[in-house]
């Protein structure tokens, strides 16, 4: 497997990341396979991945030659750079390979390229024995080419608790990495004209280019830091909505989502990418514009104690999609 893991670094934790580790875990305790990572970063300070895209080549041929198939997880940022001289290796040497593409926008930048760069994509990624796209759009969008395409959502585990109907509370969350295009200014503005009965929180690493932890204590919400992967669903269970007004240039089926939908909780996000292949709005949850700080607060308001309980349900039942336990399977398949 090629692809990163999380580390200490709290830069290196992200829906990527993350859905990485869940795959190998999922793999290792699910085949009975000889199953090696390759990281392809070892250094999340800014432009320190420049050294590690230009050292990975090197490393990359040393490590492919034992083994018999090679499975790539990558971004953006590979995909344009690193990914097609390691694909085209893996053709080269005749090696089986299988390609899955983080987020919802790839196809977006493939038509901004020039011709032979696309060419080129086409030509060493593109002809991966399987190749795995999170979004439908996505799917669709290359559908018309040469391509073993399969759907791969985001995913995650049934939560090992029950979820009991739940009774509204004006209790609302976010929980993602605290960077302007997640959509946190719009929260901050949403919130001014929410009557002090509403609860905000906020989870996630702090982008500290844009925020500090003080930011927060000017307004009516509260900034509690990072929470590990394990404490996500305990601190969901505790919450009503989440909220994710969204417009990260990257987004496919963000992970924060997903786990929400497992425990019931409605969501509140944005018209953008592939978010309505998640959330249907007005039955799972509100669908609203990007930097809308009025859309969201009135989508906020129009939870009551009287509508939530359907929400809520719509909520858990939406989840059934992306149960990791399915969803990882065809992984594993497309290595045989």
């Amino acid at each position: 497997m090629v692809g990163n893991l999380p580390t200490e670094d709290s830069r290196s934790i992200g829906g990527a990341t993350v859905l990485t580790q869940r795959i190998f875990e999922f793999i290792k305790t699910k085949a009975t396979i000889d199953l090696y990572f390759l990281t392809i970063r070892k250094h999340w300070k800014p432009k320190a991945q420049i050294i590690d895209y230009l050292w990975f080549p090197f490393r990359f041929l040393w490590y492919q030659k034992s083994y018999n198939h090679i499975s790539f997880h990558a971004s953006t940022d590979f995909h344009l750079t690193v990914g097609p001289i390691a694909t085209g290796f893996c053709r080269l040497f005749r090696k089986k390979y299988s390609y899955h593409f983080f987020g919802g926008n790839f196809h977006k930048k493939f038509q901004q390229l020039p011709k032979f760069y696309q060419k080129w994509i086409r030509a060493t990624i593109l002809k991966a024995d399987t190749v795995f796209m999170e979004t439908l759009e996505m799917i669709r969008y290359f559908e018309a080419d040469d391509i073993n395409l399969e759907w791969l959502p985001n995913s995650r585990k049934t939560p090992p608790v029950n979820t009991p109907p739940k009774k509204f509370e004006k209790r609302f969350v976010f929980i993602s990495r605290v960077t302007p295009t997640k959509g946190i200014d719009t929260i901050i503005e949403a919130v001014k004209n929410l009557p002090r009965d509403y609860i905000i929180d906020i989870y996630g690493p702090l982008d500290e280019r844009f925020y500090k932890k003080e930011h927060f204590d000017k307004f009516k919400i509260n900034y509690y830091g990072s929470i590990s992967a394990d404490e996500v669903i305990p601190t969901l269970l505790r919450y009503d909505v989440l909220l994710l007004p969204t417009f990260h240039p990257g987004e496919g089926y963000p992970g924060i989502v997903i786990e929400a939908l497992s425990v019931g909780l409605p969501v509140i996000s944005t018209k953008w990418n592939a978010i309505e292949e998640l959330i249907t709005d007005e039955i799972s949850g509100k669908i609203i514009p990007i930097k809308s700080s009025q859309a969201l607060t009135k989508a906020i308001q129009s939870f009551t104690p009287e509508n939530y309980p359907l929400f809520s349900k719509n909520a858990l039942d939406s989840f059934a999609n992306f149960n990791s336990d399915l969803v990882f399977k065809r992984v594993v398949e497309s290595y045989d």
